[in-house]
């Protein structure tokens, strides 16, 4: 096997083309299956850096490890009670974004925002879901409902 690395706009083509079709297959229903995309890259490069239990903390951790691998070039957040707001610049992977919005199908995963519910719900124990995808002002928008901490059976 060659060692040779294959471009970005042809990762991004393939993405495209599953998440189109994973789309076309199960409508909205795709949006719940694709959560846990990014599970190994967080679990390589953003768990082994999460010390804090403040979400502010485990953004900077994420978006670090996103701006090392070149994946993203800032990540910003707001929060407001259990809404989370996050604007995404720079993504590697906006492109599959656009060619969704392009035939009229609404983005519905996003690894960085992935990597964000995981480390919240890996330090806080609490669970979290992407529940929009807007792209305005070239940057992605990303809104994480937060949930009540689950609750412990004794």
């Amino acid at each position: 096997m060659s060692d040779k690395t294959i471009s970005q706009a042809y990762a991004n083509d393939i993405i495209f083309e599953l998440e189109k079709a994973f789309w076309d297959e199960r409508g909205k229903g795709a949006r719940f299956r694709v959560t846990a995309v990014g599970r190994e890259f967080f679990k390589a490069n953003c768990l082994p850096h999460l010390q804090s239990a403040e979400i502010d903390d485990m953004l900077r951790v994420v978006e670090s490890a996103l701006k090392n691998k070149g994946i993203v070039s800032q990540v910003s957040a707001t929060r407001d009670g259990r809404l989370l707001r996050v604007r995404i610049e720079g993504c590697a992977h906006r492109t599959v974004e656009d060619k969704l919005v392009a035939q009229e199908t609404k983005p519905f995963t996003c690894v960085p925002a992935n990597l964000i519910v995981l480390a919240i719900e890996e330090k806080l124990d609490r669970p979290a879901e992407l529940a929009e995808i807007k792209l305005e002002d070239g940057a992605c928008h990303v809104l994480i409902v937060l949930f009540d901490k689950r609750p412990v059976l004794e």
